[in-house]
């Protein structure tokens, strides 16, 4: 993984409503395939030849879960904390260039929210129906993801070769045990796994 680090989130609404800023420490953490510096034994990487060209990624599409209207299964059970998620993950793929299509972009997106502390180690962790059948996808044994409670896990997969080119993460999304869907906490945090993809679609 990249470096994880503690970040001070600071909800712009709830200063202009109560005259002080909200802080939240959230840990956000990222890893590509290919990164020679991610930490041993979380690589997604198997061999320099996996290494993808991010330059050529100009489209996405959502996985068949997330277009999906009815599924909230992978959000926890809230439809309008799922559209949060999509809407905060749309505006950030747009700010940097990709262009939506309903189907067959160069990237599939997914994510899903983990209110429990969670070890990600294949796609049976990830929850079955997670990929739809039309979504081959390779995990890698190689990859370790470490969430802790109230986490956002964000994935990007090459359609063409089934593969995950880089996933992000924000974890500590809590409000004591529970999951805060606060939206404009969840705007930030989306926006802080977004701070760790170094790619645009445009070349800027």
């Amino acid at each position: 993984m990249k470096t994880t680090r503690s970040i001070l989130l600071f909800t712009f609404f709830a200063l202009a409503a109560s005259g002080c800023a909200t802080e939240s420490g959230v840990k956000v953490g990222s890893d590509q395939l290919g990164d020679t510096n991610a930490t041993v034994g979380t690589t997604l990487a198997t061999n320099a030849s996996d290494s993808p060209d991010f330059g050529k990624y100009k489209t996405y599409s959502w996985s068949s879960q997330i277009s999906n209207p009815q599924n909230s299964i992978f959000f926890l059970n809230d439809l309008l904390f799922k559209r949060m998620v999509v809407d905060a993950v749309e505006h950030e793929m747009a700010s940097r260039g990709y262009t939506y299509m309903p189907t067959g972009g160069d990237l599939v997106v997914n994510f899903r929210s983990f209110e429990q502390p969670t070890e990600i180690v294949s796609n049976d962790n990830l929850g079955a129906g997670y990929w739809g059948a039309n979504e081959p996808y390779a995990y890698n044994a190689q990859q370790k993801v470490q969430l802790d409670k109230g986490s956002i896990l964000l994935q990007m997969i090459d359609r063409e070769k089934g593969l995950e080119v880089w996933h992000g993460y924000a974890s500590g999304l809590t409000d004591g045990n529970v999951f805060d869907k606060n939206k404009d906490k969840v705007y930030v945090a989306v926006g802080q796994i977004f701070k760790e993809y170094n790619h645009r679609a445009d070349g800027l």
